[in-house]
């Protein structure tokens, strides 16, 4: 991780070379340069530092960095670098290209064009904080607001300024643009989130069952594979023998034997009733303001619901306290460690054997701070 003192420390020493350079030359674009310089190696270094963490992680927490910062840093260095003429040599013939706009600009526009593809194929929230945006929705609005600045430069910089060359950056992010929004965005028709239908779900509920066997039921099975009995063992079978046949002969016992059996199976793995929740402050999302959307799903964005959601169970994460549905929550695990909604790390015991809480009660929890709320 970057610390902040080593990024004060570049900053202060192109903020001491710009002022330097600034004031021998009294020139205030050699001083500016010398800042965006800086800043440019900042950024740089926190790329590389959420690559490695997402890469690490798998955490769509800093995916908007990724989005927005490249583009922005591409299109500013571009004009910069055409309007300062720093460094402005064209290494090309027909359009505007120097060599700052290779060094600062050019990795920058490749970044975030493979950024936009990125949100029609790969993303699907992108996440601003503590709020999210569907990835395809902001594609969307980063392409055509990326097409409109540029033209707009254009026509405005053509008419003003003589032999006006275009810019080989701008262009280059201006063609990517057209071909992503066309190809990965008006013909690629597949959904963001899967379509939760009644396989989906019994799909997803099997998988959950084979994740979440407990360790105590495989321990059973390994002690009842036991060839060379010992006289406890003995014992013990001959008493579960008895204990068989009386619940053979008595169908009460049955019955009660298996409450009983179901009554711990429950408790490992569903929340009590809400009648017996005494402290509902638990499962309150950690938000200054509470809304709707705090109690949605951070996966499929839908407000837990009966009879649609019977059977699936909400699992919250037990640090933002956010909910999310039990067979996403499982499938999200596979991938990475992290909340998907606070990028915090989620305890080995929580992640073999979640805590899940009905959808019923869950309901009865959501209602209960909205209309305190109101």
């Amino acid at each position: 991780m970057v610390k902040k003192k080593v990024l004060r420390i570049i900053a202060t020493i192109f903020l001491i070379i710009g002022l330097l350079h600034g004031l021998i030359s009294y020139s205030f674009i050699n001083f500016a340069t010398w800042l965006l310089i800086g800043l440019w190696l900042i950024f740089t270094l926190k790329i590389f530092e959420n690559i490695k963490r997402h890469r690490e992680f798998n955490s769509p927490h800093n995916t908007a960095f990724f989005v927005i910062v490249p583009l922005g840093i591409g299109i500013f260095y571009s004009i910069w670098g055409f309007y300062t003429g720093i460094l402005g040599e064209n290494l090309l013939g027909g359009v505007y290209f120097s060599l700052w706009s290779l060094i600062f600009a050019f990795p920058y526009v490749l970044l975030g064009s493979f950024s936009l593809y990125r949100c029609f194929k790969k993303y699907n929230v992108i996440y601003f904080g503590k709020k999210s945006v569907k990835a395809r929705t902001l594609g969307y609005i980063l392409s055509f607001s990326v097409l409109v600045f540029i033209i707009a430069y254009w026509i405005t910089f053509y008419s003003s300024i003589e032999n006006f060359q275009l810019d080989f950056n701008l262009l280059l992010l201006l063609i990517a643009t057209i071909l992503i929004v066309i190809i990965f965005g008006f013909t690629n028709t597949r959904s963001s989130l899967p379509a939760i239908t009644r396989d989906y779900i019994a799909n997803r509920t099997r998988t959950i069952n084979n994740l979440t066997t407990p360790t105590t039921q495989r321990q059973r099975v390994r002690t009842t594979r036991v060839t060379n009995p010992t006289p406890s063992t003995r014992t013990t079978t001959r008493t579960t023998r008895s204990r068989t046949q009386s619940s053979r002969t008595t169908p009460t016992s049955r019955k009660q034997t298996n409450r009983s059996k179901t009554s711990n199976i429950t408790r490992t793995t569903t929340v009590k009733p809400t009648s017996k929740i005494r402290d509902l402050n638990k499962y309150k999302p950690k938000a200054p303001y509470l809304s709707v959307d705090d109690f949605k799903c951070i996966f499929c964005f839908e407000l837990p619901k009966l009879p649609k959601d019977r059977g699936r169970g909400i699992v919250i994460c037990p640090n933002c306290r956010y909910p999310a549905h039990a067979d996403e929550f499982k499938d999200w695990m596979r991938i990475s460690n992290l909340c998907s909604r606070c990028s915090a790390v989620i305890p080995s015991g929580f992640r073999r054997n979640p805590r899940i809480v009905s959808v019923k009660n869950y309901q009865t929890i959501y209602r209960h701070f909205l209309k305190k709320k109101k």
